[in-house]
């Protein structure tokens, strides 16, 4: 059986920096890469369950006081096959 690993890379970790920056209250400088990459985890179990590899921000957190969605770019996210038993 073959089964897909998902992995949001370093080109995705920068479009979810630049979509915080632009939207979440606390700015872009206040992640810190494992912060970034904690967001990444979220989008990549979005992968895993079949969905689109999203990440959320709640309604107090946005700028914008609404919840807010993103996608991370296909060019975003690594795809790697593998066989297992």
């Amino acid at each position: 059986m073959k089964i897909t690993n998902y992995s949001v890379n370093d080109k995705g970790i920068k479009e979810i920096k630049q979509f915080l920056s632009n939207n979440h209250k606390l700015g872009g400088a206040h992640f810190t890469q494992e912060m970034l990459y904690a967001w990444a985890a979220n989008a990549e179990f979005q992968l895993e369950q079949g969905n689109t590899p999203t990440i959320e921000l709640n309604a107090w957190e946005s700028i914008y006081n609404r919840a807010q969605e993103f996608e991370i770019s296909d060019l975003g996210i690594d795809k790697e096959i593998v066989e297992v038993d």
